[in-house]
């Protein structure tokens, strides 16, 4: 077919607006932010260290007294609660380990964790200088047995881990507050105790924590720190 017996074309009437360009494809939606992980259970690191110790307790108490791993090469073991006073006791006494001074007595609290306080006692052998860390697992509200009947001295500091964490001491002579004011609310080394609020003005303006010039007459100066709790 020859140039002249093509078609020609229509042409386009003179007032015609241009196409529209085709639209643009939308973009996909961005996707949802991903939640951030929860707080992981608390687990301890480090090794776990054995010594004489620790020996005679698994010879006595076998799989109720396991190793824990420590940080800081430091002897620890975690005991049942029903073998506690026992397994204190036998530190105490037997001439292996003699482990006579509680040097100190605290808590910690994991609210992630299955169980979530530990008591931890600090024992020291004055005669051979050996030390270990015994913890104790308890749930929330669970009562530990105290430890004043091995050891009188740990009468102030289960009064100081009451206040602190909550934590009951069964049979204590006097589990009353130690630390805080009698009309203090919560327990502030719990993980879950807020800051701020009215409880922090409490403690800011705390009149228990203000200094006290005291006279050098004792009855007078007994009078004034009465008069200061009391609020006269």
């Amino acid at each position: 077919m020859t140039d002249e017996t093509k078609t020609p074309e229509t042409p386009k009437p003179a007032g015609d607006a241009p196409e529209a360009p085709a639209a643009p494809p939308k973009a996909a939606a961005p996707a949802p932010p991903k939640a951030p992980p929860g707080p992981k259970k608390w687990e301890p690191t480090g090794t776990v260290v054995e010594n004489d110790v620790t020996t005679a307790l698994k010879e006595r108490f076998g799989e109720a007294v396991q190793g824990v791993p420590s940080p800081c090469g430091e002897a620890t073991v975690l005991v049942e609660k029903g073998l506690l006073l026992d397994v204190l006791a036998f530190l105490r006494d037997d001439p292996r380990t003699a482990m006579n001074y509680l040097s100190d007595l605290t808590a910690a609290h994991y609210p992630v964790n299955d169980r979530k306080f530990e008591v931890v006692y600090h024992l020291f052998s004055l005669e051979k200088k050996h030390a270990l860390r015994v913890k104790v697992k308890l749930d929330d509200r669970e009562p530990c047995p105290t430890a004043t009947k091995v050891w009188p001295g740990a009468d102030w500091m289960e009064r100081e881990a009451h206040d602190m964490f909550g934590i009951v001491f069964e049979g204590h002579p006097n589990l009353e507050v130690i630390l805080l004011p009698e009309d203090f609310e919560g327990h502030p080394l719990r993980k879950e105790y807020p800051l701020g609020g009215d409880q922090e003005e409490m403690i800011r303006g705390n009149r228990y924590g203000k200094p006290v010039y005291l006279p050098d007459d004792l009855e007078e100066a007994r009078k004034i720190l009465e008069e200061e709790r009391h609020g006269r």
